[in-house]
Parts: structure tokens; C-alpha cells; sequence
């Protein structure tokens, strides 16, 4: 650094971060809520993964409090305040990839299952383990270098964090969008509705990949700062409130007549020994819903 911190620079991105986060944790609050009572029937794993993923989430929201916390309340007026990270500064990336990293091999488990191709999601997995790697390193030099006029060597440890993380997020948007062009081809009649999910998947593969890319690209090319984190905060919330939303899109079992999952991209086919579904719930929901199709058409005509 070429001279004193601003602190609105240093300390109001930390604040600003932790803020956003707090409001993703709410929209998962209800995600998770919706989740937990509509899709009972699903695999007692599957449930304790998304009830994980929660509770590491609200634990990574109690991390953030506690590093603004200390800048701002038990350093306040004190020139620690503005010389050295956070103590808890190091868990945001150890904590961020234990949340991101089982999600991207789960998602790499479920395009194997929509592909049944390997390739795709051995490099997602790869790119995940490095990811993690990448992230406890620079945990690790965050707790050893400790202060702000050291930033510059953290720079190393992040970049291989956020390029893991950025390539995962790639390589997940290829595979789903794939499979989803393979649906359309399939069922020409829904070929509007997938192109819309092909967008939306798009879109959201973008958007994760841009705060990483942010987050990384900010942190080395702005020394005398911090804005990197009002997107690194933010970024493990954004990874589960998608996966858990593309969860709840999936057909409920407390309503036969929804259509089926052919727009969902992680779940379009959630039948046989690659089901998130209890074999004979699922049996019965498929039954159910085929019955309802036919009322349907039956109407029609």
C-alpha cells in the first residue's frame, strides 16, 4: 500500500458484503423451509446434504457478523482496526468452498446422471478439489501474513482458488445446458420452455462465474482496498440458493397435476438407480402424474 487505508475502502466493502449476505441467507431461510416440508419423500442423503448446506451457510453468516464484529464494535477507534485482518477473516474461504465444493460434485453427479459421459464431470470434480485446495491456502496465508500491507501476498493462494472456482462454474453451465438441448431435441413440443431453461441456466452459470470472477480480479489489481469481498460474501449463498431452488422446482408430490421435470436440468430424468426419490415414492408420484397427463388430455379432446 502507497500510503494510509481509507477505511470507507477497507472496512465499508466488509460491511457491505456481510450485509448482503445476511439478505441471500433470508431468501434461503424459505428455500430451505419449502424444501424441508414439500419434498419429504426424497433420500434421507439427499435431505441431510441440503439440511448441511444450510446449516454451514447459517454458520458462514455467523463468520461474517463476527468480522465486521470486530472492526466496527470491539476495535472501534483503534488503529488495529485498520492495520490487521479480521480474526475470522480466514474461515470466509475454508468455510465458502465446504459449502460450494459438495455442491459442485453433486452437480457433476447429476449431469453424469442426465449424460451418462464422465469426462465433464471427472474436470468439475478436479476443478472442485482445487478449488478447496486453493481456498485453504489462502486461509492459511490470511491468518500468516495478517496485515492489510501484506494483501499483495495473498494474491497467489486466490487466484488458484477463484480460477478453480470460476472453471467449476463453467464446466457445470456446459454440462446442464447440454442436457437440456438433448430435452429439447427429445420433446420438440416443450421446445419453447427449454430454450427459457437453457437461458435461465445460461444466465445463472454466468452470474456465479462473474462474482468469482470479481472477486479475484478486484482483490489483486485493488492493493489498497477490500470491494472484492461485497461479492465474496455472498458467493457460497448464491451457489446453495440456486441448487436448493432447482430442488423446489422439481414436480411436488403434493400436486400430481404439475408438469414433469423435462425444464429442470439437474433432475429432468429422476428415475432409476440415479433418482433423488425414494424408489417407491417415486413409483407412485410417476403413476399419479402420468394418470393426471391422461385426465388432462382427455379434457382437451
Amino acid at each position: 500500500m502507497s500510503g494510509p487505508p481509507d477505511p470507507k475502502l477497507v472496512l465499508g466493502p466488509f460491511l457491505l458484503g456481510v450485509m448482503f449476505n445476511i439478505g441471500l441467507e433470508g431468501a434461503l431461510v424459505l428455500q430451505f423451509a419449502h424444501y424441508w416440508d414439500t419434498f419429504r419423500n426424497d433420500k434421507t442423503w439427499v435431505r441431510l446434504f441440503v439440511l448441511y448446506l444450510f446449516l454451514l451457510e447459517t454458520l458462514n453468516t455467523g463468520f461474517g457478523i463476527a468480522i465486521v464484529w470486530q472492526p466496527f464494535m470491539t476495535e472501534y477507534c483503534l488503529t488495529s482496526a485498520m492495520e490487521f485482518f479480521p480474526t475470522y477473516l480466514p474461515t470466509q474461504p475454508m468455510v465458502t468452498t465446504l459449502i460450494s465444493t459438495p455442491m459442485q460434485i453433486f452437480v457433476a453427479w447429476r449431469i453424469y446422471a442426465g449424460t451418462r459421459n464422465m469426462i465433464l464431470p471427472i474436470i468439475i470434480v478436479l476443478c472442485s478439489l482445487g478449488s478447496i485446495g486453493g481456498a485453504y491456502w489462502t486461509g492459511i496465508t490470511v491468518h500468516i501474513v495478517k496485515t492489510f500491507l501484506r494483501k499483495v501476498e495473498v494474491n497467489h493462494p486466490s487466484i488458484v482458488w477463484s480460477s478453480f472456482t470460476t472453471a467449476a462454474d463453467v464446466f457445470m453451465t456446459v454440462g446442464l445446458t447440454y442436457i437440456l438441448i438433448a430435452n429439447r431435441k427429445k420433446n420438440p413440443s416443450h421446445a419453447r420452455g427449454i430454450s427459457r431453461a437453457i437461458q435461465v441456466t445460461v444466465q445463472t452459470g454466468v452470474i456465479t462465474a462473474i462474482f468469482a470472477l470479481l472477486d479475484v480480479i478486484l482483490f489483486n489489481t485493488q492493493p489498497d482496498n477490500t470491494i472484492n469481498f461485497v461479492w465474496d460474501f455472498g458467493l457460497s449463498k448464491l451457489y446453495t440458493n440456486i441448487l436448493i431452488a432447482t430442488m423446489n422446482a422439481r414436480r411436488a408430490p403434493t400436486n400430481i397435476n404439475m408438469v414433469g421435470n423435462i425444464h429442470n436440468a439437474l433432475f429432468g430424468d429422476d428415475t432409476g438407480p440415479y433418482s433423488i426419490t425414494k424408489t417407491g415414492a417415486q413409483d407412485e408420484l410417476t403413476q399419479s402424474t402420468s394418470d393426471g397427463e391422461g385426465s388432462i388430455v382427455k379434457e382437451e379432446v
